[in-house]
């Protein structure tokens, strides 16, 4: 579907209140696709390869699955180069993705069924042709001027693509999908904080005028403002939670228990984020880990 200023985009509803939009940008000389959805919106994503016409590039916000699903038939049909920031194993082995992703254990058991939920959003591997570094520009034509903003933090690779021409700001999760049962989380607080607060910046000095992410509809100024203080809310949120709960107990045990504060899913996410939350806490000497036991210095 057409939008404006030679953007296209595709949607798809993941759960209640959680979009999954993906973006197109027709250019004069070739196009851009950033990012490629879930197996489950092939049609989708190639009508909309179709629609912008002579896909070259595929920008890759960042290695999820709902990021990459379709990669294969995007390929197939376009032949187009694909590009990533970093964690290229996730999508040139399933496997990889998988385990580090999920990270079974005895307290994340692995089963037939999550393995078949994860790996079904995905159509396979692909290779990756390029590395996407900060302030690269890819200029197809129709006066866009694309640049790649790094924006680690809920994926350390993660970057975002600025149109400088038209202050137009395409991210993939830095604005979380909070309505998620499971915590959409980070794998750096502190990167992730510097990286909203580098996004507010840019808005407030005008260079980004609206931001298209991937599970929130396009947001103006004033709203994605809105959505960037929410985000920092949760973000408190799981800090102040970590801390109170950080009272001579061993992480499985904290992480239950936020999840539980929170209201949220014992699950593979929430475990990965939490630990790099309480990995934080404790390297800026706020926790102290004793004999695996948990505590606030």
């Amino acid at each position: 579907m057409y939008l404006d200023n030679n953007i296209f985009f595709t949607t798809l509803d993941l759960m209640p209140q959680v979009p999954l939009n993906i973006y197109g940008l027709r250019g004069s000389e070739y196009s851009i696709l950033i990012d490629t959805g879930i197996k489950s919106m092939r049609d989708q994503v190639l009508a909309l390869c179709n629609e912008i016409g002579n896909v070259k590039n595929v920008l890759i916000t960042h290695v999820h699955a709902d990021h990459i699903g379709c990669n294969i038939s995007v390929k197939k049909m376009t032949n187009s180069q694909f590009f990533s920031a970093g964690a290229i194993p996730w999508i040139e082995n399933m496997e990889t993705h998988y385990l580090e992703f999920c990270i079974p254990s005895e307290h994340l058991p692995d089963s037939k069924e999550q393995r078949e939920e994860i790996l079904g959003l995905m159509e396979g591997p692909i290779h990756v042709d390029a590395t996407l570094k900060d302030g690269m520009i890819f200029r197809p034509g129709n006066n866009i001027e694309l640049e790649t903003i790094a924006i680690p933090g809920h994926k350390l690779e993660e970057v975002g693509f600025l149109n400088r021409s038209t202050g137009d700001f395409f991210t993939g999760d830095i604005l979380l999908a909070l309505a998620a049962p499971f915590f959409h989380g980070f794998q750096s607080a502190k990167a992730f904080k510097g990286s909203l607060n580098k996004i507010s910046k840019m808005i407030e000095g005008g260079a980004i005028k609206r931001v298209f992410a991937s599970h929130h509809h396009p947001l103006n100024v004033e709203n994605a403002i809105s959505a960037i203080r929410t985000t920092e809310k949760f973000l408190d949120e799981v800090y102040d939670s970590v801390l109170i709960e950080a009272k001579g107990i061993h992480f499985p045990a904290l992480w239950k228990n936020v999840c539980y504060r929170m209201n949220k899913q014992l699950e593979f996410r929430g475990f990965a984020m939490l630990e790099a939350q309480v990995n934080e806490l404790i390297d800026d000497g706020i926790l102290i880990n004793d004999n695996g036991r948990l505590f606030r210095k």
